[in-house]
């Protein structure tokens, strides 16, 4: 949906960004401004200023910015029109007509589910029924029960239907928000016979329901049908009520189960969430990373639990966040466990979860007989693309570990993690580093932001460097590369070179767009493009060449250790042509 300027300029105006972000936010006034902590990274010095005159926010901590609208859509992990409708509706302002096509009214949407929501609790809380027996049973108190807003969904075929269409809602719009279902005989209840919970986002709207099966019936669990108001993959279940315990705790415990999580709330621990039956997912990685950067998973034991434990470290770790791994060991959930233990033996499984590293490597051990020197070094080996993906600090300290318990040096372990490094880079595209890296050293940073801005002065460099197999040497490099591609490949009037620089400022993230200011400004291109490239690309390669040199130089050594004379003669080898490729470019360079 489009909307009209106009009325986004009026909306800014009668709404106050100040009345807004304070409803989140406890903010003091500092001179003219606004202060608080800022809600989208953890701190505990205030770097998080809202500027009531010109209507607008930023943190100096974390970099994140914009104005009411899109403080609404970042807090609440919201699009922007359901930003500007949510806006609208806390503020008593008319939204606009649509000046063409048709409006989704998500409004009518979330009242529908709040109708439905309001009709499973009544059916769980009015009188004897199925579903309140098995909540009693599993340990829910009453005041649990009304603030998770849970519900029963009657052994009937049309119950729920039959209540909507007295609240006058089409059979269409249930039918596409998944609360019935149409067979041979016409519609019916998709949810029968189950408790159930509301799933309810972040800004307190009904987006969807989960149902646990009463008796024998499958699947177990059942969710809502995805719809325009609910996305599993960029939800999360209770995070609603428990975000600002996060925030305030500083970490969050991810958990499997809708009543892993309200168990473990109703004794006493708060900072907890749940996916919604599916394996957690990249938007709710960067979802959870607004009120926190600890994460601890708690998942089940089972082959299942650990493969969704593996892949959700890659997931968090994506969104810049620091995971470790809790297992409860006999074989209990969390639920079990907390009601079993109480809450402070649970708190001390949160102390004791392990590091990731140390997660993934105990689930390399399982199979293996250490008291064979092969399988010793099998397991090495099935350690070594763990250590790559770790930081140099974080290598060493593992590298360490596996030596003191296996008796094997340092210097061997290291051997096979750079040999390992040297194979993925030959697979690899021609001078690609051998891992991603989200930051790099200055030499590195400078060198990236050196090609951008050659780029976005003239687009042909785009292709020529793509052509020239330049790969960027960080993360930060690749997405501003990307963000110039997209442009380069536009039309453009006759005789224009490059890109509008303010375009890709707009299409990147605060701190990259600060990170490409800065070299705009201090970058100074040479009076000839082409010559300016080739030293660029020169520098490049000798880069390149010397890091493969001395890869090769450690892979040599632990060859000739281990008396691997075909290693040692294709390692001397390649050696030999590197050399010559790198006197060749110096003589071409003079």
């Amino acid at each position: 949906m489009a909307f009209d300027n106009n009325f986004i300029d009026e909306l800014k105006t009668r709404v106050n960004i100040v009345d807004v972000v304070g409803r989140e936010v406890s903010l003091k006034k500092v001179g003219s401004s606004y202060k608080g902590l800022c809600p989208f990274h953890s701190e505990k010095t205030p770097s998080f200023n809202v500027n009531e005159e010109r209507q607008f926010y930023h943190c100096f901590g974390c970099g994140e910015k914009g104005d009411v609208i899109h403080f609404v859509e970042r807090y609440y992990n919201l699009s922007f029109v359901e930003s500007v409708e949510k806006l609208c509706e806390d503020y008593g302002i008319r939204m606009p007509e649509q000046k063409r096509g048709h409006r989704t009214d998500y409004n009518k949407y979330y009242e529908i589910n709040r109708k439905a929501a309001r009709f499973f609790f009544r059916k769980l809380t009015e009188g004897p029924n199925p579903g309140y027996t098995y909540l009693r049973k599993r340990g829910l108190k009453d005041n649990t029960i009304q603030k998770f807003g849970l519900g029963y969904a009657p052994d009937s075929w049309n119950a729920l239907m039959n209540h909507l269409e007295k609240e006058g809602v089409t059979t269409q719009d249930m039918l596409k928000l998944g609360l019935i279902q149409q067979g041979r005989k016409g519609y019916y209840d998709k949810f029968r016979n189950r408790v159930i919970f509301p799933i309810i986002n972040t800004a307190g709207k009904v987006i969807g329901f989960g149902g646990r099966a009463l008796g024998d019936v499958q699947p177990k669990y059942l969710n809502s049908s995805e719809s325009d108001i609910f996305l599993k993959k960029n939800n999360l279940y209770a995070l609603n009520i428990t975000k600002k315990d996060i925030s305030s705790e500083d970490q969050v415990l991810m958990v499997e189960g809708y009543m892993d999580v309200i168990s473990l709330y109703q004794n006493g621990i708060h900072n907890v969430t749940a996916s919604l039956g599916t394996a957690l997912t990249e938007n709710q990685g960067r979802l959870i990373s607004r009120y926190t950067k600890n994460v601890v998973l708690s998942y089940d034991a089972d082959n299942a639990g650990i493969n969704a434990a593996m892949r959700g470290i890659d997931i968090i770790r994506k969104a810049e966040c620091d995971v470790r791994i809790l297992q409860i060991n006999d074989g209990k959930d969390p639920d079990e466990f907390v009601r079993k233990n109480g809450k402070e033996a649970f708190l001390e499984l949160i102390r004791n979860a392990v590091p990731a590293t140390d997660f993934r490597l105990s689930v390399l051990r399982r199979g293996f007989d250490f008291q064979s020197d092969n399988q010793v070094l099998e397991y090495i080996r099935r350690c070594v693309p763990v250590l790559e993906q770790l930081s140099p600090v974080e290598q060493d300290i593992y590298i360490r570990k596996l030596s003191e318990e296996f008796g094997i040096s340092e210097y061997a372990i290291a051997g096979e993690i750079r040999a390992d490094s040297g194979k993925q880079a030959a697979r690899a595209p021609q001078y690609r580093n051998r891992r991603e890296r989200s930051q790099g050293s200055s030499t590195e940073v400078r060198m990236d932001c050196t090609f951008l801005v050659l780029a976005m002065a003239n687009r042909y460099y785009v292709k020529r460097m793509e052509a020239d197999g330049v790969r960027f040497r960080t993360a930060v490099g690749s997405r501003i590369f990307q963000a110039v591609k997209n442009l380069a490949g536009e039309e453009y009037p006759p005789g224009v070179m490059g890109v509008d620089v303010q375009r890709v400022y707009n299409a990147l993230d605060p701190e990259d767009e600060v990170l490409l200011r800065n070299a705009v400004k201090n970058i100074r291109l040479g009076p000839d493009d082409e010559i300016f490239y080739n030293e660029c690309l020169a520098s490049y390669q000798m880069i390149y060449f010397r890091e493969r040199r001395a890869e090769l130089q450690n892979e040599l050594a632990t060859a000739q250790k281990m008396g691997n004379e075909e290693d040692m003669t294709r390692i001397a080898k390649e050696l030999m042509e590197l050399d010559a490729q790198m006197q060749s470019r110096k003589m071409r360079g003079n």
